[in-house]
């Protein structure tokens, strides 16, 4: 009887490597499902996972169905949640998904141009520097103090702050007279008290050299600037905007004390090109007081209480908030004021939705086919932060971040996180319990 030959080395190299890619396939696979899916009551959710991935329903909820073509369809109850996982043959698991059955939510979608101030008073620290003092000594005194970029300098020496002359006029007098200062800062919601010492420099003056004193910080007004307003909810006034979070020149974020919104007029835009963003150019109008007060600055955006409904918007009445799995490739509108204070409605697709995007807000990918704002801006300009995204009649998001190199294109946020983040959305039980209560996503 004649033996069979092993194979050779070779072969079981080369079947080793294909299934590791065919394994890594499959993961890639099971990550572009999210990991959070919620669904409407009765509302069915399907999966095409490919030959060698299946769903399986670890909670025993009995959501898991198939469908006539054989794709695995998540079909939700009147309330609850359930829990399934992607595994690899049936065995190995890749990702678990939390199915949640959640209520419709509708909101006023918004558009209006608003000016942004992140405290009434005060000035933000954007940063801490060294200093080299009139001995030739490098100095940090600032940060040594205990002093960190995106503070609040609210006070000092018993003073409250509004402008940076208010600053300059107190650290030459103290310096001079070689007393430390006191000044109080607001950072995480919390005022703190620190003392920092001026130090002596040398400057140059209408061409002499003179000493002054400086903190080795630099300071930017609280305002942050020009943003859209994207939506509200008449019934509590609570508001978003902006979409992602307000921070200072180097990224960290501004700590909001005692902010506020106002309407804005837009005058002009400072068209956008490759390699440089453009603007919206503004100014706030208060002379109606203000609209709203921010209660949190988050990676999602600016969130808080109006004072009073908003005006110059398309609508009065809620649209309904689109889940993520109702967002879909393909053409939508962009709100967004681009003269003048009156809300207009602007031609845009969507280009690609990543529901599994959450934690930084760029679950979508748009971009600007109207003509006429193409024409007027290039683009997504900066000021359009917030420009709520409708499809089919839903609100399904909001316009982020431009595309540096292509001004035609942008990030988005999807309008279901920035629901739950409002603080809007009704409480969702936790994935396979009864609907009796549970945390909020």
């Amino acid at each position: 009887m004649q033996r069979k030959r092993p194979r050779p080395p070779r072969v079981w190299g080369i079947l080793c490597l294909l299934l590791a890619l065919s394994l890594s396939v499959q993961v890639r696979d099971a990550f572009r499902v999210p990991a959070e899916v919620r669904l409407l009551p009765g509302q069915e959710f399907a999966l095409d996972l490919g030959r060698f991935l299946t769903l399986v329903d670890v909670s025993s909820s009995g959501w898991l169905v198939q469908a006539d073509t054989g794709l695995p369809i998540i079909r939700a109850a009147d309330a609850g949640g359930a829990q399934v996982q992607v595994r690899f043959l049936g065995v190995l698991p890749l990702r678990t998904v939390q199915v949640m059955v959640v209520p419709r939510l509708a909101v006023v979608p918004g558009g209006q141009a608003i000016g942004v101030m992140v405290s009434s008073r005060g000035l933000v620290i954007s940063q801490t520097m060294q200093l080299v003092d009139v001995d030739g000594v490098t100095r940090f005194p600032a940060r040594d103090a205990g002093l960190r970029p995106g503070d609040i300098l609210v006070e000092m020496a018993g003073t409250p702050l509004y402008t940076v002359d208010q600053v300059h006029a107190l650290v030459e007098r103290f310096g001079r007279r070689g007393e430390p200062l006191e000044v109080v800062v607001a950072r995480n919601g919390v005022l703190l008290t620190r003392t920092i010492v001026p130090v002596p420099v040398e400057v140059e003056e209408g061409g002499e050299r003179a000493v002054r004193y400086r903190l080795g910080l630099r300071l930017e007004s609280p305002a942050a600037g020009i943003g859209t307003l994207t939506f509200y909810d008449p019934t509590t006034m609570r508001f978003a905007g902006l979409g992602h979070m307000i921070t200072d020149g180097s990224r960290n974020p501004i700590e909001v004390n005692e902010g506020r919104i106002v309407e804005a007029i837009i005058r002009g835009v400072q068209q956008g090109a490759r390699g440089f963003p453009g603007e919206k150019i503004g100014v706030f109008d208060g002379q109606a007081g203000d609209l709203g007060t921010i209660e949190k600055n988050s990676r999602f955006g600016i969130y808080g209480h109006l004072e009073r409904l908003p005006r110059w918007g398309l609508y009065d009445e809620p649209v309904p908030v689109a889940l993520a799995h109702e967002v879909r490739p393909g053409p939508a509108e962009m709100l967004t004021v681009i003269d003048g204070r009156q809300v207009e409605r602007f031609a845009v697709r969507i280009v690609q939705v990543q529901p599994h995007r959450r934690a930084d807000g760029r679950g979508l990918v748009v971009e600007v086919t109207d003509e006429r704002l193409l024409d007027r801006t290039r683009g997504i300009v900066q000021g359009m932060s917030g420009s709520p995204i409708l499809q089919d009649g839903k609100l399904v998001g909001a316009v982020t971040h431009v595309f540096v190199n292509d001004p035609t294109r942008g990030y988005g946020i999807l309008a279901e996180w920035m629901a739950y983040e409002a603080e809007i959305m009704p409480e969702v039980p936790d994935a396979g319990q009864e609907s009796v209560g549970g945390g909020r996503s």
